[in-house]
């Protein structure tokens, strides 16, 4: 997978409207501009009550327009932002979502967070500010140095150099942002990962005599980070002040050159309210730079993440037949480095002959959590990889402690990946008789709140949860974890009994 396309999903269109509106907040300027001229110009001998009103309408009239177009431009800006960064997301977790179960699991800490909360702002902010304003200045720049122009030709003739001049600079120093950028986010990146692995074990580190060399890393670590942040900042900064250099400049110079040709007061003043408002797209432009940085440093990251291997599974649609399942292992490669050669008639109940690592590697297979590396699985004389996901699902189920669990209400737990979600009396009545009972009881029900990977409920709770969830499911391949006790076990022989099911057991089964 790759990113989602910058100018994707109408986002095209939608920097053409920020552009239109852009045209039209420069038309307001240049209106602005030339009632400025007019009443200068009137005022010469005359009272405040005689000035005309037609100019004056116009200067509140074009400060509307241009307060109304730019809080329009940047609403645009902030929507094609959010549109992009939701693209990003769905994106990241699609792909996360084909990758094995293993490999996501085996990234360190603040992996994903850094993913879905900390590159979002550099992706939202790039389309949603950076390219909304790259626009803006690629059409009001030219637009207000074509009114200097209409005002006086030397206006634009004295403008343009200093302008060119103040763009090219900002052009130079946001080159030099980009390793900045990265530098400073690969320092909070590592900053932020390792105090994500040490705060839960901040006591212990403690206890170990730890505490006073972790804090002197991280110290370290700090003003490293620091270093970087300030290099960046000062660049950055200079990016947006040199817009107010230019316009001090570009003031003094129309100031000569209009006084030194004899233009009227009016024309001076109109031309250096042009030069006024010609400064906010200038400073928006310094800020790009820093925008588009972040945005390079964070597609390196998305990139990497978006080009790890997925899952070759679901290439087929078929459907497992009714029945209990038959498994058959064809030389599927285990991680000993073992091939792994096994059948399992439709009904039976078997014990994996597998160290621990490797039944771990074969429960994930047969969930289509991750695909044989090599060989093949048939179930039911069809290859694993051949079965739809919707089929897989259903079809096969594990019953364990540590049941994928979201945080939510003890229904949702209960009914997670449910097509069809029983009503509430019944799906009471069938926790209680798989033993939720009790935990109804201390927890409040149906309604109660389940924390995050379940960390409020026992073992044995969240075992019978995920018995309950086989039996919603109609699953006729029930794999059973390490740590299922004696009477979860117990329980899936009831079941095996009452329904055809083909049963694996990581551990022994009695």
């Amino acid at each position: 997978m790759a990113l989602p396309d910058l100018l994707g999903n109408r986002r095209g269109r939608r920097l053409a409207a920020v552009a239109a509106v852009t045209l039209i907040q420069a038309g307001a300027v240049g209106a602005a501009a030339f009632a400025t001229r007019t009443l200068f110009e009137a005022m010469h001998g005359e009272t405040a009550l005689s000035l005309p009103i037609l100019p004056l309408a116009m200067l509140v009239v074009a400060g509307l327009v241009i307060a109304a177009t730019r809080i329009a431009s940047r609403v645009m800006g902030e929507r094609l932002g959010q549109d992009y960064a939701r693209e990003i997301r769905a994106a990241l977790f699609e792909h996360a979502a084909r990758m094995p179960a293993r490999d996501v699991a085996n990234r360190r800490a603040g992996y994903m967070s850094l993913r879905f909360v900390g590159d979002m702002t550099a992706f939202r902010n790039w389309v949603g500010l950076g390219l909304p304003r790259l626009v803006t200045g690629a059409v009001l720049i030219p637009a207000m140095l074509g009114v200097l122009w209409l005002l006086d030709p030397v206006f634009a003739w004295v403008a343009a150099p200093v302008i060119a001049l103040t763009l090219a600079a900002i052009a130079a120093g946001g080159l030099r942002l980009v390793p900045l950028q990265r530098r400073l986010r690969l320092r909070r990146a590592r900053i932020a990962a390792e105090m994500a692995e040490r705060m839960p074990l901040a006591p212990w580190l403690d206890r170990l005599g730890r505490r006073n060399t972790e804090l002197a890393q991280l110290n370290k670590r700090t003003d490293a980070m620091i270093r970087a942040a300030l290099r960046h900042r000062r660049v950055a900064e200079a990016l947006r002040a040199l817009p107010d250099v230019a316009a001090g400049v570009a003031a003094a110079l129309v100031i000569f050159f209009g006084h030194r040709d004899g233009l009227t007061p009016g024309t001076i003043a109109a031309a250096l309210a042009v030069l006024g408002l010609l400064l906010a797209p200038l400073r928006d432009l310094g800020g790009v730079w820093n925008h588009r940085a972040a945005f390079l440093a964070a597609s390196v990251k998305a990139n990497a993440a978006l080009s790890r291997g997925q899952r070759d599974l679901y290439r087929g649609r078929q459907s497992l037949p009714k029945g209990p399942v038959a498994v058959s292992f064809e030389d599927v490669m285990l991680p000993s480095g073992q091939a792994f050669n096994y059948q399992v008639a439709a009904g039976d109940t078997v014990n994996l002959p597998l160290d621990d690592l490797d039944a771990e590697a074969v429960i994930e297979m047969l969930l289509g959590l991750a695909a044989p590396p090599s060989g093949r699985i048939l179930m039911s004389g069809i290859d694993l990889r051949d079965l739809s996901r919707g089929s897989l699902r259903r079809g096969v189920a594990l019953v364990g402690t540590a049941p994928e669990m979201l945080q939510g209400s003890i229904r949702r737990a209960l009914t997670l990946g449910c097509s069809d979600r029983p009503a509430d009396d019944a799906l009471d009545d069938l926790a209680r008789q798989e033993g939720l009972g009790p935990m109804f009881d201390r927890l409040g029900g149906l309604n109660a709140t389940v924390r995050e990977g379940g960390r409020n409920l026992t073992p044995g709770e969240r075992q019978a949860i995920s018995l309950v969830r086989v039996r919603l499911a109609g699953s006729r391949l029930i794999l059973l974890g390490a740590g299922c006790d004696a009477d979860i076990q117990r329980r899936v022989a009831g079941l095996q009994k009452r329904r055809a099911a083909t049963v694996i057991s990581q551990r022994p089964f009695p």
